[in-house]
């Protein structure tokens, strides 16, 4: 405890020194963030939401960066006293739990300490952060990477990933090599890139049983794009890796992903595949889940900020999946019979996504889908600025959701999804907005209605009122309302109100959260 004091006593001198010398500043550049996030829980009989055992939730961080030519170095600290519920508790206490060192010139980098990193599109390996979730899969180790003039990139890197406060039993190894083939060939009426990666776990194993300490996984992958047309692939392959997640199943892994687009003038489409077998990748044997994945499999769904649309997102299943997404958009042009004066844009998205066809014994079909629906949404929103002042979002959605993708009973939930967004914007710095939703279901909870007010006085003050009600079954209401102050770089929120038990998701990856009722006190800072 004593030297972790000292090591922030030093961090902290270090930080007024070199703001306080103009001489420094001119040479070194100094650069950082805090982030408070603190819940104040109350006992709420309606919602079945219990105080726990500690009634204030805390999670802060304070992360320095240091920056000098080529060099740079910086730290996070993070304490959770204790961590909000619903993340996991492992992450308690505090501890300095970020360090690196690095140096860069034009075609040579090397970084020792912790770092994030990820290899294609993170089908087998991805080191990241995701505060929301409690999630930080940093690798402690070293990377080293080399551009070559000609379009040819390589990077290495070793390390122990990090899991909550501690590290990770295994030790991962990996390599990567980047083609850019428009610089190599000279290309100059297309883009096309080539990449290979190469992952190892190992986790030392001294028992009786035949288990490989060695989990081996692979990707290929391209990308090609000429004038509005694009191509992306990526397959990746893994060694068998029995673990709970996967039902000890001693089988090999394989994943696919596809993507098709094009734009031009007004319009913009995206298809995309996936296929997952055995996919699920943990920091340690026979283990996975939030803050213990070693690879990133988001769910290719649309991520929805409206309640509603979002209160049953799905969660990707990372052993037995297929399906895909389609996005298109539109934007109709001004003065035209369906863009009026302002114009208009329409946006249309469908996803659908099955178990794999076959079983554990017999093995999958590579591209036939399952009897198992696990989810599905087919949606359409249309925006469209009415007046100067005002601007209308209407959307509509058609969703599909069987809760298996978060453990539970294999059964199929029905629903449809109706917004109205409402901006009114009274003057430069003055704003309303307006939400009206409304959920219809013969399933689960049945019926809902949501209803959202806002005002903001721009840059500085923002104020809200919400209610999401559930009128089909429980008869309840999750209020909440609340304000937020913004100076320069620093923002502070105050709100308090009603949070339902559910799945929330950031950046496609979901976590099961309880309910809770109370205070919730955050501050973003950064210089």
């Amino acid at each position: 405890m004593e030297l972790r004091q000292g090591v922030i006593q030093r961090i902290l001198l270090f930080a007024v020194l070199s703001s306080a010398s103009p001489c420094l500043l001119a040479q070194h550049h100094l650069s950082g963030g805090v982030e408070s996030n603190s819940v104040y829980y109350q006992d709420d009989r309606k919602t079945g939401a219990a105080v726990p055992e500690n009634n204030l939730g805390s999670n802060n961080y304070f992360k320095l960066d240091y920056q000098y030519h080529k060099f740079s170095a910086g730290i996070q600290y993070e304490a959770y006293l204790p961590v909000l519920q619903g993340l996991p508790t492992a992450l308690h206490g505090s501890d300095l739990v970020l360090k690196y060192a690095s140096f860069q010139d034009s075609n040579f980098r090397v970084t020792a300490g912790d770092f994030y990193e990820q290899f294609g599109n993170g089908l087998v390996f991805r080191a990241y952060e995701e505060r929301a979730l409690g999630l930080n899969t940093a690798l402690e180790g070293i990377r080293a990477s080399y551009s070559f003039g000609n379009g040819i990139r390589l990077k290495a890197l070793a390390g122990r990933p990090r899991e909550f406060m501690d590290r990770a039993e295994s030790v991962v190894k990996g390599a990567s090599v980047q083609v850019d083939w428009t610089t190599l060939l000279g290309l100059n009426r297309s883009s096309f890139t080539t990449e290979a990666n190469y992952i190892n776990r190992y986790v030392s194993y001294t028992g009786q049983a035949a288990i490989d300490p060695n989990v081996n996984a692979y990707s290929f992958g391209g990308n090609w794009v000429a004038g509005g047309f694009s191509l992306e692939g990526e397959y990746a392959y893994k060694t068998n890796d029995p673990g709970a997640y996967n039902g000890q199943a001693n089988k090999d892994g394989s994943a696919l992903l596809l993507r098709a687009g094009y734009t031009a003038s007004g319009f913009g489409s995206l298809l995309s595949f996936r296929r997952l077998e055995y996919m699920q990748f943990g920091t340690s044997r026979g283990i996975a889940g939030i803050g213990r994945d070693l690879n990133y499999l988001p769910a290719l769904t649309r991520q929805y900020s409206y309640s509603l649309a979002n209160l049953q997102p799905h969660n990707a299943m990372g052993n037995s999946e297929i399906g895909g997404q389609l996005d298109l958009h539109y934007r109709l042009k001004r003065g035209s019979w369906l863009g009026g004066r302002y114009g208009a844009s329409v946006a249309l998205n469908a996803s659908t996504y099955y178990n794999l066809k076959g079983d554990v014994v017999g093995g999958y079909a590579f591209l036939d889908k399952g009897d198992t629906r696990y989810y599905q949404d087919i949606n359409v929103d249309v925006e469209k600025k009415i007046s100067p002042s005002l601007q209308l979002l209407l959307l509509y959605s058609n969703q599909v959701y069987n809760p298996i993708v978060i453990g539970k009973v294999n059964t199929l939930y029905f629903s449809q999804v109706a917004v109205a967004d409402l901006t009114w914007k009274v003057s430069a710095v003055r704003s309303f907005r307006f939400e009206m939703q409304h959920l219809w279901s013969n399933d689960y909870q049945k019926n809902w209605a949501a209803g959202m007010a806002e005002f903001a006085i721009s840059p500085a003050w923002t104020c809200f009122v919400g209610d999401m009600y559930n009128y089909g079954d429980t008869d309840t209401h999750y209020y909440n309302g609340g304000c937020s102050y913004t100076v320069s770089r620093t923002r502070l929120a105050l709100n308090y109100g009603r949070n339902r038990e559910g799945v929330i998701c950031a950046g496609g990856v979901c976590l099961y959260m309880p309910a809770y009722t109370g205070f919730n006190l955050s501050l973003i800072s950064s210089f």
